[in-house]
């Protein structure tokens, strides 16, 4: 299935850069022509936690999706529409409470059966939810779900997630291709109904069977982009890798095909179309890739858009039905605050502080502190009205703000660990706290070691469950002591918004 020539492949972006937008892809219907070449096509998205556009509505949304996807099924009958996993959670509607139980994810299955997807790869959030809910978002779907590595407790299959998946692509009357879909998470969420099985020795596993039974493999993953590459280089019988997870788009070639890693940017603000072709005598396969922006200029799909505003005005009842009134504007900013993975999850940012001191305020703290993974929206939220809904969209998994004492010896632990973890979401964004050299500082002054500081933070921190911050738990450390709890941390967060900018 393999042509080892770098003419394989050819990745089109029109303008190479997300910011530019590129002409709409033209994609020929599915036909077996005189060199016996066979055509489908692939949409590729990823990391999707929003039904709704984003950016002030200038980009993503699944109703748009939706039209582009009608738009290339007219030209190709044989369209796949894939995601690339994490959609059940964290998004801010799945966290509203409909007929007495959370959303997790409920109104995501919906929109997405409505939009027609083919097949969902399993990404790490998808466990966020709890068992009851992953599985009957199973149930839900009309499109099947699909991981090797995914294990229940007690380390065998979930009977309703497919390992692999097979789909047969009629091409003329009487004659079908078959595509195989591997698909692996990565093992880094580790809920209490789930158990891994090696990532990398499954996937092998899964494309030798595949390469054996069908024409063309697809890698539908949830990895890091370096598990991605390393696939792409070592397997045999791998022809293109759909990767999620990173929530940037990527592209990269590897190993003596130069196989290609494609992701595109998380909550639809671009989707990858893929026209793959198939040269019957040879086996080889050709890969034309576009990164098309998802934009107002984007046609909609109505019947998806529906579907859509369904779930809005179901998952905004339930928040005003917990005291949120989500349309309700608390504020009117005069900058923008960057809540991108890349910006909170990396360095000190403006959004990150706001919060922090949303923290100290609230509690009367002396510093503050909390896990920049927390904040959700991965998106710029715009100078201009600031709604009680855009605080649940940055911090959707909401939780308390609490207050704890802790010596300096431990504080200053904590802040070098959340340095270490810059990039993940365990870096931690602060208020009060400051760095002179390699002297960590509360309101100027060093931190003593010995001295004890009363700081704020949220009540999942204080649990031990970030990265590197196991000790960091109020249950099974002494030196840490709560000693207080304020509240939601959104509301937090907007009572600070109208201190800065009232």
């Amino acid at each position: 299935m393999k042509l080892p020539s770098i003419c394989r492949l050819l990745l089109v972006t029109a303008a190479g850069l997300v910011g530019c937008a590129p002409t709409a892809p033209v994609v020929s219907s599915s036909i077996v022509g005189p060199s016996s070449d066979v055509t489908f096509t692939v949409l590729q998205m990823n990391d999707v936690y929003e039904i709704t556009p984003v950016e002030g509505g200038q980009s993503g949304g699944l109703a748009r999706v939706a039209g582009l996807r009608q738009e290339l099924l007219e030209r190709d009958p044989n369209t796949i529409t894939v995601l690339a996993g994490d959609f059940l959670s964290p998004s801010a509607l799945g966290t509203a409470r409909v007929d007495g139980e959370r959303l997790a994810g409920k109104q995501m299955v919906a929109v997405l059966n409505a939009l027609g997807l083919d097949a969902a790869a399993i990404g790490n959030h998808e466990f966020d939810v709890s068992e009851e809910a992953f599985h009957a978002r199973v149930a839900e779907a009309r499109f099947p779900f699909v991981s090797a590595n995914v294990r229940t407790a007690e380390g065998r299959p979930f009977a309703d997630v497919a390992p692999r998946l097979v789909m047969p692509l009629a091409v003329a009357p009487g004659d079908t291709i078959r595509v195989g879909i591997a698909s692996v998470v990565l093992p880094s969420n580790d809920a209490a109904y789930v158990s891994y099985v090696d990532a990398d020795s499954t996937l092998r596993a899964e494309v030798a069977r595949l390469d054996a039974e069908t024409d063309v493999v697809i890698g539908l993953t949830h990895l890091a982009f370096a598990d991605d590459v390393a696939a792409a280089a070592t397997i045999p019988g791998l022809d293109m890798v759909l990767g999620g997870h990173e929530h940037e788009n990527v592209r990269a070639y590897r190993g003596p095909d130069l196989t290609p890693v494609l992701k595109a940017d998380a909550n639809a603000r671009t989707v990858y179309v893929h026209r793959v072709t198939l040269d019957r005598a040879t086996g080889n396969v050709t890969v034309i890739s576009e990164l098309v922006p998802i934009t107002p200029d984007t046609p909609t799909d109505a019947a998806t858009a529906a579907v859509v505003e369904e779930w809005v005005e179901a998952a905004y009842a339930g928040f005003r039905a917990d005291g949120f009134d989500p349309d309700r504007v608390a504020v009117v900013t005069t900058e923008a605050l960057d809540g991108r993975e890349g910006t909170v999850r990396t360095r000190p940012a403006r959004l990150g502080k706001l919060i922090a001191e949303g923290f100290r305020q609230a509690s009367g703290a002396e510093a503050a502190l909390f896990n920049g993974g927390s904040v959700r929206v991965d998106d710029v939220l715009s100078a201009g009205p600031f709604t009680e809904y855009d605080a649940i969209r940055v911090l959707p998994f909401g939780g308390t703000v609490v207050t704890v004492t802790m010596p300096g010896r431990l504080l200053t632990r904590v802040l070098d660990q959340g340095e270490a973890n810059a990039g993940t979401g365990g870096y931690l964004q602060t208020a009060g706290i400051g760095r002179e050299g390699g002297t960590w500082t509360v309101n100027g002054t060093p931190v003593d070691p010995a001295r004890t500081y009363t700081v704020a933070t949220n009540d999942f921190l204080v649990s031990g469950r970030e990265a590197g911050l196991d000790y960091f738990d109020v249950e099974t450390n002494p030196d840490l002591v709560l000693v207080g709890e304020h509240g939601d941390v959104r509301r937090a967060l907007l009572d600070e918004l109208v201190r800065t900018y009232e």
